[in-house]
């Protein structure tokens, strides 16, 4: 029952990430180069909290650096991959890939962590994939911008990243038996946040005085976020659920409580296609969970 209270709350926090995003943007959709400060203030609070984790349980390997920096990376990779997506190609697809990471770890699992390949689970991850792609989209009466050979590098670079830090995660709590996860995590963080702050004092800046002083708890609260996602992630990776069990429940949990949101708060329309590649996701939950 405990992984089922930890799914739960993952898919909660995940869709808590993409709402504050969402909202920071919204507040301040007339200002130049926001990418910067909220990628600084949401790496800054995420490591926060691992740090609050950490030191409260403090053990130290130096093996786990390694772990650490190489999540660094890859959650470097996929921030810059998000924000450069977004600004050459497809919204809605780059949402689109950004869900489709986490089917990307259920894979991997199939390849190489030997994870069980039942029919019920295959027929989830078919459903998941059918119900991304309907939730996203593009219509053909409105206006999107074309695909381009960069938009593929950096929607690619999205799926890596997102995809390399839980890989990153299940490898490190499988060699060290569910150890130093709160070490990989608070030292992965740091390492993200030295780099997003070099990058924002040499890189073209916002002006802070500008922005909406209150979508300023935005990234604070989407950082907080990120870190107890994080550590759901490695909770439910020490657990008996599967990976390819939870990380696509995520996904489309995730995307489920997202769209409704936008719709009861920003009474955002949704299109009929929309309406079905929900239904088809809440199908693919109960197929993952027989």
């Amino acid at each position: 029952m405990l992984a089922y209270f930890y799914l739960i709350s993952a898919t909660v926090v995940s869709t808590v990430i993409s709402i504050m995003s969402a909202t920071f943007s919204r507040r301040n959709r007339t200002k130049s180069n926001i990418s910067s400060i909220y990628n600084v203030l949401v790496t800054l609070s995420a490591a926060s909290v691992w740090g609050i984790f950490y030191f409260s349980d403090f053990t130290f390997d130096p093996k786990v650096i390694l772990y650490s920096l190489g999540y660094g990376v890859f959650y470097i990779i996929a921030m810059s991959g998000l924000y450069k997506a977004l600004a050459s190609g497809s919204v809605s697809l780059t949402a689109f890939v950004k869900q489709l990471s986490l089917i990307a770890v259920a894979i991997w699992g199939f390849l190489f962590w030997n994870a069980a390949i039942e029919t019920t689970v295959v027929i989830g991850l078919v459903l998941i994939v059918a119900a991304l792609y309907l939730c996203f989209k593009p219509d053909k009466d409105t206006h999107t911008k074309p695909l381009t050979f960069k938009w593929v590098i950096f929607a690619s670079m999205l799926l890596v990243g997102n995809a390399g830090c839980s890989i990153i995660q299940k490898m490190q709590q499988t060699e060290f038996e569910g150890s130093h996860g709160n070490m990989l995590m608070f030292f992965g963080c740091f390492s993200s946040v030295l780099f997003c702050t070099a990058k924002f004092i040499r890189g073209p800046r916002c002006k802070i005085a500008e922005l909406d002083k209150r979508s300023l708890l935005c990234p604070v609260f989407g950082g907080i976020s990120s870190a107890l996602l994080g550590k759901c992630f490695i909770l439910l990776i020490n657990s008996p659920m599967s990976e390819s069990v939870f990380f696509p429940c995520i996904a489309v949990g995730g995307l489920i409580l997202t769209t409704v949101y936008s719709f009861v708060v920003y009474r955002e329309r949704l299109r009929v296609h929309q309406w079905i590649g929900l239904a088809v996701g809440a199908v693919a939950l109960v197929f993952l969970n027989i």
